[in-house]
């Protein structure tokens, strides 16, 4: 037998989800992902699932999931005593704690969480032959905070991590095998490359650039002269995966792309971005083997969801797509929607406002009768006096719908300009769920800011995002690129540099 992994209710969830979703058939329970260790549930952690399960929403679902899987290892065996898991493992339920002893390790025999980490303790002392001391985890020699512990509580609680490890100097990790690996999380889908202006030319000559390492597929390249950056450059991409070269870009199709008007990108990962949200160069958007998927990270303020809302007004006006399709992890609000009062329009009016903020900027026009570019059928109608609602006409015409991720299972969506915000926010189960409602002729571009994770469970090696990013960085009809300048205003920059 391995090492003694303890897990709390946020790592069951994680590991049903990704047993559920990524791994099919191949494995019917959880405990089958760690191998042939033991793995220890609180007697707690049963509580907390159960009164889970009861939700709506999403978690509720995973819950009723996992109670599932715990019932078909209760049914294989006694799980008091253990039962073997697929992988030669063992699981098993950990009685309660006595209460002293819980107490005499400085504990809350009432607080749950307080209850996994004495059931690690209990464990670890257990092994080592020891008795529970009274004295305070803050008494403990250096040498025992710092040693390698055969027992590790497993939780995606950072909090939980926190406290177990300084406090109690239990051994606490994250939950790995949901986890993206470290060396992919930091791609950026762009690389800028200084030359010479002979080699510049060179390379405009061919048509191709060739890098000094393998590049991912669909990677872009920003090529300039090292001598005269800002005149003489142009841009590559790589788009056959199992080839060392990158296509040149036309860079007049780039630096000059404007969309809904007057709307352009004010840097150069912006205007790449800009370029890959109207099918990157393809004359036939929808065309076989053409971009589906592209996934955008960067600050709050680099203009993530300006841009990609301005494409989809911009891709609707030109038939691309029937409709925009708009949705959210609805973190801000709790784990079910019912916490706001009224219909479901006006439970979803909160996060609508960034949609409407971003309508009003891109386009410009007196009102609904005039239609965008201001020459309809009411002229005498000045933007002053009737201030056109580009997400109310949408709406009205059934071109726009925000929709929760609550609501989405069953849906299929056809010809639709696919928007997930705040992607950071959202599992790797539900990304999957959305991903799999797009139907023909549909594309999605997933958006996040791996810095501002709300989610409690979730980091920055493991939330939809970085999922998004890494699952499909090897596939040729998906596109990634990191924003990095914040653009909204000198004063959102300033806040971003000295706060």
């Amino acid at each position: 037998m391995g090492k003694i992994f303890v897990l709390d209710t946020s790592a069951i969830i994680s590991l049903v989800q990704d047993v559920t979703t990524f791994r099919g058939n191949a494995v019917p329970g959880f405990a089958g992902v760690l191998d042939d260790n033991e793995i220890v549930i609180p007697r707690v952690v049963l509580d907390e699932i159960h009164e889970l399960s009861k939700e709506s929403g999403e978690r509720g679902k995973v819950a009723s999931e996992a109670a599932r899987q715990l019932e078909y290892y209760a049914n294989r065996g006694q799980l008091l005593d253990g039962v073997e898991t697929e992988k030669g493992g063992r699981l098993r339920i950990a009685p309660r704690p006595q209460t002293q002893k819980v107490v005499a390790w400085g504990l809350k025999a009432t607080v749950e969480d307080h209850e996994i980490i004495a059931t690690a303790i209990e464990i670890e002392d257990r092994i080592k032959g020891s008795h529970p001391s009274s004295a305070g985890a803050e008494e403990a020699p250096a040498e025992e905070e710092d040693r390698e512990s055969d027992v590790i509580l497993i939780s995606q609680d950072r909090v939980l991590r926190v406290l177990a490890r300084s406090v109690y100097g239990v051994h606490a990790e994250e939950l790995r095998s949901v986890c993206a690996p470290e060396n992919l999380v930091i791609e950026s889908g762009y690389t800028r490359r200084e030359l010479s202006s002979e080699e510049i030319d060179s390379v405009i000559e061919t048509g191709t650039y060739t890098p000094l390492k393998q590049p991912f597929t669909n990677q872009f390249f920003h090529l300039v002269d090292k001598e005269n950056p800002g005149v003489h450059y142009c841009y590559a991409m790589a788009r056959d995966g199992d080839s060392n070269e990158a296509e040149i870009i036309d860079r007049s199709s780039v630096d000059y792309l404007k969309v809904a008007g007057e709307v352009s990108g004010k840097n150069t990962r912006q205007k790449l971005l800009l370029w890959a949200l109207m099918g990157c160069g393809e004359s036939d958007p929808m065309a076989q083997g053409g971009i589906r998927l592209i996934t955008v990270s960067g600050p709050a303020g680099s203009g993530k969801s300006f841009l990609t809302l301005a494409a989809a007004w911009e891709r609707l006006e030109r038939g691309h797509f029937e409709r925009i399709i708009i949705t959210r992890p609805m973190v801000d609000v709790g784990p079910s929607m019912g916490y706001l009062p009224g219909t479901l329009e006006e439970k979803l009016r909160p996060w609508g406002g960034p949609v409407e903020d971003n309508l009003r900027a891109i386009v410009h026009v007196p009102s609904p009768d005039e239609g965008r570019g201001g020459s309809g059928r009411r002229s005498g109608v000045h933007r002053s006096q009737r201030p056109f609602d580009a997400k109310a006409w949408l709406e009205m015409e059934d071109r726009l719908e925000l929709v929760p991720l609550t609501y989405i299972r069953g849906r299929t969506f056809r010809r639709c300009f696919v928007i997930l915000e705040e992607a950071q926010n959202l599992e790797r189960g539900p990304l999957k769920v959305l991903l799999t409602r797009l139907g023909e002729g549909s594309i999605c571009v997933v958006i996040g800011d791996r810095s501002q994770i709300d989610n409690q469970f979730l980091s920055k090696r493991n939330n939809g995002l970085v999922h998004a990013i890494n699952a499909f960085r090897d596939w040729p009809q998906a596109v990634h690129i990191s924003l990095e300048e914040i653009v909204r205003s000198d004063l959102a920059q300033a806040a971003d540099e000295l706060l």
